[in-house]
């Protein structure tokens, strides 16, 4: 019993984690120190909102939306390329 437990909780975890997303985001420094993480739940040390047309919890990759930046950089497409705003902290 105790090990089903165990498994239930490990699987809990793994299935909460935030995952280092492969490929280009746009807007996102490829940092190996500060990898890029997307979450569609919950994970520590994020922020939620939409970036690269991902809809979640985001870290790392150099922080972009820290600086000024596109309303395009949120929707990962080319509509909003002209209006620009300050960064989110």
């Amino acid at each position: 019993m105790k090990t089903r437990r165990a498994v239930i909780g490990a699987v809990a975890l793994l299935l909460t984690a935030c995952v280092a997303v492969p490929g280009p985001v746009p807007g996102i420094v490829i940092d190996p120190a500060a990898p890029y993480y997307y979450s569609p739940t919950y994970c520590v040390g994020c922020w939620y909102g939409q970036w690269g047309g991902r809809i979640g919890y985001h870290r790392g990759g150099g922080r972009p939306w820290e600086r000024p930046h596109s309303e395009a950089d949120h929707h990962g497409e080319n509509r909003g390329r002209d209006i620009m705003h300050e960064g989110h902290r």
